[in-house]
C-alpha cells in the first residue's frame, strides 16, 4: 500500500456552501440550445449560461456531441466531447499532476477542460479551457470571489497547460498550434510551459513561450 497523502483543498466548504445556495436561487434565463447561432455575437453572461445548460443537456454540432464552448471575439467555439482513448490520457495526466502537486507541497490548483480561463488576447476576452492546467497556489489565493466563480474581473491564466488530441490531420494540428501561439503564449499570458500530446500517433510537442512539435512518446 502506498503512503497516504494529505490533500489540500483550495476552498473552504463552509464558506462556499452558503454562496452556492445563494447563486442557485438566482435562476438564469434559459437559452434554447437547439437554436444557437455560431455566427452571432454573445455576451459573457450568455456564454456562461449556455455552458451551465450544456452540463445536463449536450447538443450535436456537425454530428459531434458538444457539452462545452470556449469564447473568442464574442463568438462561441464548440468543444466536441473526446473519445475514451483521448480522455483516458487526460485523466492520467490530471492524476499524475495532482500527485506531484501534493508530494511537492505546491498546493496549486489542477483543473481539467471544465475549468476555463480568460486569456484576454489583445485586449479581447478569450475564454479557453485547456485539457489540463496548473495554477500556482499564490496566484489562486490572490483571486477575488468574482474571479473564482465567474469569468468577470481581472483576467488571469495558469502557468502550465496541456492539450491532448489526434493531430494527424494538418488542419487539426494547425488549430491547436494556433491556440498555443496566439492564446496560451500570447503577450501578457502567465503560461510558462505547454504540452501538446497526441497519444494516437505517439508524438508530443513542448513549448516555453516558443513552440515546436518535435518530440515522440
Amino acid at each position: 500500500m502506498p503512503n497516504s497523502v494529505a490533500f489540500h483543498y483550495p476552498y473552504n466548504f463552509s464558506f462556499y456552501s452558503t454562496t452556492i445556495i445563494v447563486n442557485m436561487s438566482k435562476k438564469d434565463k434559459e437559452i434554447n440550445l437547439q437554436e444557437l447561432d455560431l455566427d452571432r455575437n454573445y455576451t459573457i453572461e450568455e456564454f456562461e449560461t449556455i455552458n451551465k445548460q450544456l452540463k445536463n443537456n449536450p447538443i450535436e454540432i456537425n454530428k459531434q456531441p458538444v457539452d462545452l464552448f470556449e469564447y473568442k471575439n464574442k463568438k462561441l467555439v464548440p468543444m466536441p466531447q473526446c473519445a475514451i482513448k483521448i480522455e483516458a490520457v487526460v485523466a492520467q495526466i490530471v492524476s499524475q499532476l495532482d500527485r506531484w502537486n501534493a508530494q511537492t507541497h505546491r498546493n496549486g490548483i489542477v483543473t481539467s477542460s471544465q475549468g476555463g480561463f480568460n486569456f484576454n488576447v489583445s485586449g479581447k476576452r478569450t475564454i479557453d479551457a485547456p485539457d489540463v492546467a496548473f495554477t500556482p497556489r499564490r496566484k489562486y489565493d490572490s483571486l477575488t470571489e468574482e474571479q473564482c466563480q465567474t469569468f468577470k474581473g481581472e483576467p488571469f491564466t495558469p502557468t502550465f497547460v496541456v492539450e491532448v488530441g489526434n493531430v494527424a490531420k494538418p488542419s487539426d494540428f494547425k488549430k491547436l498550434d494556433a491556440k498555443f501561439k496566439n492564446d496560451y503564449f500570447a503577450e501578457g499570458s502567465a503560461v510558462q510551459l505547454g504540452w501538446l500530446i497526441d497519444p494516437i500517433n505517439k508524438c508530443i510537442g513542448r513549448g516555453r513561450k516558443e513552440w515546436s512539435m518535435d518530440g515522440t512518446i
